[in-house]
């Protein structure tokens, strides 16, 4: 199996939880979803036409955090609907509302890739080399700016191995295997939408366990792969 290997960063992200329209809470790292999204847009197609391209049956993807997650709160303006939902009715200075969200700042990440549709995968891995993208990326919402990378010679073949206490350096499906606690490591695990249809809705949703700091996740037994010098999880 062929992985494209890239890295995608920027001074701040913000990649909210959806599990309600009002919430300011982000995700540690871009959800599944999220980073079909930025390929997507590299690669220039429109809105809610690129998913059956990053189902499970035809798609592999696997993110590490390369920095320390680091929250900050940034004000957010909104227009305030409590009193309509019509911005003609909406008078005055009660227009606007300032909402503190939840941000990640100065935040990198690894993104090995793999599709079934070797036409596609090399078309992105030119158009990365290149550095060039047909719709700006960004890191949740456009204010966020992104900037990207390929790794090393960008593409790696490599094939599932069976292991025991494996040190990953990725993100961990919370199915792939038992953790094993380790002293000084900081340890999260949260769920995030992994596959959507056209009209946007969730199918399914994903868990991972992470760890905060960028640093690798011991694994009592799991299937893993071998990229570079990097153990990783994919999904």
């Amino acid at each position: 199996m062929n992985l494209i290997v890239f890295d995608i960063w920027g001074d701040y992200a913000y990649f909210r939880r959806g599990y309600t329209t009002t919430s300011t809470l982000t995700y540690p790292f871009p959800s599944r979803t999220t980073i079909a999204g930025f390929i997507a847009g590299i690669l220039g197609y429109p809105r809610n036409s690129y998913y059956d391209l990053f189902q499970k049956e035809n798609s592999k993807i696997g993110l590490k955090i390369i920095n320390p997650i680091k929250k900050t709160r940034i004000n957010l303006n909104y227009i305030n609907t409590k009193n309509s939902m019509l911005l003609s009715e909406i008078k005055g200075n009660g227009k606007r509302t300032q909402v503190p969200a939840e941000f990640l700042k100065n935040v990198k990440y690894r993104i090995y890739l793999s599709l079934d549709d070797e036409e596609i995968m090399n078309k992105l891995y030119n158009t990365l080399k290149e550095h060039k993208s047909v719709y700006t990326p960004y890191l949740g919402i456009t204010e966020c700016l992104a900037n990207f990378s390929l790794v090393g010679k960008g593409i790696y073949s490599t094939e599932s191995i069976k292991g025991n206490n494996v040190d990953i350096n990725s993100v961990v499906l919370k199915e792939s295997g038992n953790i094993k606690i380790e002293p000084k490591k900081r340890y999260g695990v949260i769920k995030s939408p992994g596959f959507m249809e056209d009209d946007r809705s969730v199918t399914s949703f994903l868990e991972y366990y992470y760890e905060s700091m960028g640093n690798t996740i011991k694994l009592e037994s799991c299937e893993y792969y071998k990229v570079g010098e990097d153990n990783v999880i994919l999904y």
